[in-house]
């Protein structure tokens, strides 16, 4: 690698020191940098220059899931640097491992992660009004009320159920440690191909989350007003009663630098404290 890409979220505190000192250490070496920084509302695509090798992210996860979203379909690897708290997507938080890592890009030794990510779209009597992608999770919830919502599902055009709850996630295996897991969701391993549909405080004992193939298409339709969906927390569009979402799996994946050997379980038990 030698082209690279610098993403700094500018809310975070430190981010702008330590995108200064990857930019000068990796022009000391030979490197060729170009930057972005970002406070406030967050961009919907980035224009990457010709010929960039990598994306640096100097953030949170948050940060990085943003960038996927704005570079989807350039084909461009990311690498997440924490400045933020958890930090389960990136790849470093600790001062002294950045320039260590930095030389591993320089010198070719990392591998790629392809991550599934989701479609989204909205269409109210026949016309798409909505569209956007998500690294984590499609959400639909209900806004401006304490009432539960209604909808139905249906899936690959069979209906599976219809629902009374506070909302519904569809995860990715990537967001399947988001908010995914906080709503009663599996864990799923973050390369595998699948769609996780999660209920939220769901009216029905039996409601649970249910796994479905990257080939199907979900299909939410409200039964009720006051409800919105959202892509990774993004704007959310707000919707009518009729209207239809539907989910399916993006043609375009995320893809991700991978620097440390320790295996997912290693990263769960470490990050997500799993003794």
């Amino acid at each position: 690698m030698k082209h690279f890409f610098i993403i700094i979220n500018m809310e975070k505190r430190l981010a702008e020191k330590t995108g200064r000192t990857i930019e000068q250490f990796l022009e000391t070496c030979g490197g060729e940098v170009s930057y972005e920084t970002w406070k406030g509302p967050r961009q919907k695509k980035y224009d990457l220059p010709e010929g960039t090798d990598c994306i640096i992210t100097v953030g949170g996860d948050g940060t990085l899931i943003q960038t996927a979203r704005a570079t989807i379909g350039s084909g461009v690897p990311i690498i997440g640097i924490n400045r933020g708290h958890l930090g389960y997507l990136t790849q470093l938080t600790r001062e002294k491992d950045i320039v260590p890592a930095l030389k591993r890009l320089l010198e070719e030794q990392y591998t790629i992660e392809e991550r599934m990510m989701l479609r989204a779209r909205v269409y109210r009597k026949g016309k798409c009004i909505y569209k956007d992608v998500a690294l984590n999770e499609v959400l639909l919830t209900r806004y401006d009320s304490l009432r539960t919502i209604h909808f139905k599902v249906y899936v690959n055009e069979i209906c599976l159920n219809e629902y009374s709850s506070d909302g519904l996630i569809v995860a990715t295996p990537t967001g399947s440690t988001a908010y995914s897991l906080s709503a009663g969701g599996p864990i799923a391993e973050p390369e595998a191909k699948l769609m996780i549909m999660t209920p939220i405080c769901s009216h029905t004992i039996n409601s649970r989350s249910i796994i479905f193939s990257p080939n199907d298409t979900v299909r939410l339709v409200p039964e009720s007003e006051n409800q919105i969906v959202a892509c990774d927390g993004d704007l959310p569009v707000e919707l009518q009663k009729g209207d239809e979402v539907e989910v399916v799996r993006s043609r375009h994946s995320a893809r991700l630098v991978r620097l440390k050997e320790e295996s997912f379980l290693e990263t769960l038990r470490d990050k997500m404290t799993f003794v």
